[in-house]
């Protein structure tokens, strides 16, 4: 009797212990609150990490920056470029359970073309129709060749959701979205945190290791180094880089970084109307540059943990143009510049959403400038002002940030085309903007380098935004957690994720 009642007392243990363990739950440490969880709608990078999990793509990236099959599992283009036959996974079904098929395909691009508040309507703008072969191959049909058309679809774009469900949630959608990820959403408190949960019939549901995830919004790194350390997350992002040394030292954590596709760049307001003297005078945009030392900014803010660049494009990006090296500070130039435009301490306000990281750029920056004669006043605001603000186009100069996308096109044309929908700071340039149009539709890729360096070329002169540094993505975790890959996007991929044995 009493080694039985030692085994059904060893059994109870175990069965608790596989209950516990089939229950593990992921908590998520996130710098920013998410905008509206509707990929149609989104515009944020920390929402782009919840849609990992949430909402499965079209198609997706490798750490190469390699397209990979997702929910298509392969594409072909007819010999024009103007037609992409998508060949699409089968056995999917949303969250609703209705089934994920060419229709549903056809509808979602559809809806984002069409919604009155969708931000991907430019995007996907060059798809002109939506054929559906079959149940599970589909052809968008373009009237002229679209080089990024696969890249756009790695992103938002590319994101599908139910149809049935959109229908009837309407304008509510992004309150309860209902996607095809291998997580479907629970709950949300707003600037508190994102509830999800395993979706048990996901098509790859083998590999994912944890049956529920918690996105905690912690706007401040310290605190989620802090709670990293506390053991309250499993996994923390953008740890600052001057607390990278603090995990690699700890035996309980891991650090997990990648190179990165995003940019920071001190974004110039050059409309005729704003009464700039920067507006005014392109000779005072090209004084500001040669007052900057980005290598010392990336020292001195970063710990040389980021990438000091003059381009929009990473280095990682083969667009990135070798005939136009950073140049070196050169305050006398500086000066001389200042000077030929005869407007004497030149005053400059930089607005900048008040983080720890942009607010030391700023007073970096502040006192660089100051050296060469500018007179800079900062303008550091709450992050929904600061955008606020952003969007109006209502700022001298802007520090923005960028996460980046693995087409050029997506950078260049979305900030310094005249119809880009993040050009708020008034450039217009025909010139650039026939440039872009044609390495849109060039599908060579050499080509589409050259065209891009005389891109870069026109940025350089012109001066409408002075590009600063690409961050890289450090994420911190629990070293007992497998499976985390960071990519060049900085997003979190969710499959593969898992507790050690």
């Amino acid at each position: 009797m009493r080694t039985g009642r030692k085994l059904s007392i060893a059994a109870m243990v175990m069965m608790v212990a596989m209950s516990s363990a089939s229950a593990a739950s992921l908590k998520v440490g996130l710098q920013d609150d998410p905008d509206a969880l509707d990929p149609a709608l989104g515009g944020t990078y920390a929402g782009r990490i919840v849609f990992e999990a949430l909402c499965d793509k079209l198609v997706d990236i490798d750490g190469d920056l390699n397209i990979v099959p997702k929910l298509a599992t392969e594409w072909s283009w007819n010999d024009a470029s103007t037609e992409l036959t998508l060949k699409l996974r089968e056995g999917v079904v949303y969250h609703d359970g209705t089934a994920f098929d060419a229709e549903s395909v056809k509808a979602n691009i559809e809806r984002m073309q069409t919604l009155a508040e969708s931000k991907r309507k430019s995007e996907l703008s060059p798809i002109k129709e939506v054929e559906v072969v079959d149940t599970h191959t589909v052809i968008f049909k373009l009237e002229s060749p679209f080089a990024p058309l696969l890249s756009v679809l790695t992103d938002r774009a590319g994101m599908m959701v139910s149809p049935a469900a959109a229908e009837a949630a309407g304008d509510n959608f992004a309150t309860a979205p209902v996607c095809s990820g291998p997580f479907k959403f629970v709950d949300r408190k707003a600037r508190d945190s994102i509830s999800l949960e395993k979706f048990a019939d996901y098509w790859n549901a083998d590999a994912i290791g944890y049956d529920s995830i918690e996105y905690l919004i912690l706007p401040d790194s310290t605190v989620r180094l802090s709670r990293l350390q506390a053991g309250d997350l499993d996994i923390a992002e953008r740890i600052a880089p001057t607390d990278i040394q603090t995990v690699k030292g700890d035996s309980r954590l891991a650090l997990h970084e990648s190179q990165g596709l995003g940019v920071s760049h001190l974004f110039i307001n050059v409309r005729e109307d704003s009464g700039s003297a920067l507006a005014q005078h392109p000779e005072l945009r090209q004084a500001l540059e040669l007052a900057l030392d980005r290598a010392a900014i990336n020292q001195v803010a970063f710990n040389g943990a980021f990438t000091a660049d003059n381009q929009m494009l990473t280095p990682l990006s083969v667009f990135h143009s070798k005939d136009h090296p950073m140049p070196a500070r050169d305050i006398e130039k500086a000066k001389e510049l200042i000077a030929s435009t005869g407007v004497e301490a030149p005053a400059l306000e930089i607005t900048y959403e008040n983080s720890l990281t942009d607010g030391r750029v700023a007073q970096i920056i502040q006192a660089m400038a100051g050296e060469a004669g500018f007179k800079v006043e900062l303008l550091p605001l709450e992050t929904s002002t600061a955008i606020e603000r952003y969007l109006a186009g209502n700022f001298q100069l802007y520090i923005g940030n960028w996460s980046g996308r693995t087409d050029p096109d997506a950078t260049l044309n979305t900030f310094f085309g005249s119809a880009g929908s993040q050009n708020l700071n008034g450039y217009r340039n025909a010139e650039l903007d026939e440039l872009l149009d044609q390495a849109r539709r060039e599908v060579r890729q050499e080509e589409r380098i050259a065209l891009y360096n005389k891109v870069t070329d026109i940025l350089l002169t012109d001066l409408p935004t002075i590009p600063l540094y690409h961050p890289s993505w450090f994420y911190g975790a629990q070293a007992s957690i497998e499976g985390i890959n960071i990519y060049p996007d900085g997003l979190l991929r969710v499959a593969g994720v898992k507790p050690a044995n």
